[in-house]
């Protein structure tokens, strides 16, 4: 079996800053991008499907939002620090979360997102900020990981997302009754 390696999770991931597009600019908003913010994924569940927001491919353009892949990851930077999850499809979001990527090198998807979950605690520990809690890219770069094979990544994915999975089907029941 091969052996786990170390590293920072600057190096197995990028981190990808937000914006907001003007909002007096009604040309940039109620568009067909999907735009994020922390109020949109903080129910728990892995996936984000909806947000409250869209803005236009102007908005996109002219503002520092970024539009983010299928599978990449969402996690709130500043007040709420910590709230996590995945992407379904592209999205766009605001300066108060980064976007993370995996260095598909390195680790996959799934497993990073599962991976950031667990290093949670740690982020908001080093966060700060005087009005927020606010954590940086400085604040990943501190973080250590102990990162498995590929193959054993993708076992221990499956396992936990047909988890997620479960949960997340019992949530709509719930929700339906």
């Amino acid at each position: 079996m091969k052996k786990w390696k170390e590293y920072k999770y600057t190096e197995i991931a990028s981190l990808i800053g937000g914006g907001t597009p003007k909002t007096t600019k009604k040309a940039y908003w109620n568009g067909r991008i999907p735009w994020l913010s922390v109020k949109d994924f903080c129910g728990g569940s892995k996936y984000v499907y909806n947000t409250e927001k869209t803005i236009t491919d102007l908005g996109l353009i002219n503002s520092s939002t970024k539009l983010l892949n299928k599978d990449d990851i969402i996690i709130s930077a500043r007040g709420t620090v910590g709230e996590i999850a995945m992407l379904p499809f592209e999205m766009a979001f605001n300066q108060s979360c980064f976007g993370i990527r995996a260095n598909n090198n390195r680790i996959l998807p799934d497993y990073l997102y599962y991976l950031t979950k667990t290093k949670v605690r740690e982020l908001q520990h080093a966060s700060h900020g005087a009005v927020f809690n606010t954590i940086t890219k400085n604040t990943f770069e501190n973080i250590i990981c102990q990162i498995p094979p590929l193959e054993q990544q993708k076992q221990i994915s499956t396992i936990l997302s047909s988890l997620d999975d479960k949960i997340e089907l019992n949530r709509r029941i719930n929700d339906n009754l």
